[in-house]
């Protein structure tokens, strides 16, 4: 199972000779050690009903798609290890998301105003 998918744009560059732009494997880099990261700590207990998670974790296209298995992470390792230990994996995760997700899905965020 390949984890970092190269885009086309990076295979036709690497063809070519070139490089990716220095912010985008800067990204790539962060993303697969978030990717890294969010496996780790799915796998560090009893595999039952974490394989679905693990390979689209795997699987992620990008930053963005990662944050939004975080909840399905959450819950894998609450069942796992109780709620306040799964929240407080969850909190050493989220700030590697910074600059990678649209600041308003960050906790306090740029988000729409609530009345």
């Amino acid at each position: 199972m390949r984890i970092g998918k190269p885009s086309l744009r990076d295979s036709f560059f690497g063809w070519l000779g070139g490089a990716a732009s220095p912010e985008r494997s800067d990204a790539q880099r962060r993303t697969h050690r978030i990717r890294e990261r969010m496996l780790r700590e799915l796998m560090q207990g009893p595999a039952g009903g974490v394989s679905v998670l693990a390979r689209q974790i795997a699987m992620a296209a990008d930053a963005q798609t990662l944050w939004y298995f975080r909840s399905e992470l959450m819950q894998a390792l609450s069942r796992r290890c109780g709620e306040a230990a799964a929240a407080a994996t969850l909190a050493e995760l989220t700030p590697l998301f910074h600059g990678l997700v649209p600041a308003s899905l960050m906790p306090g965020g740029a988000g729409p105003r609530r009345r």
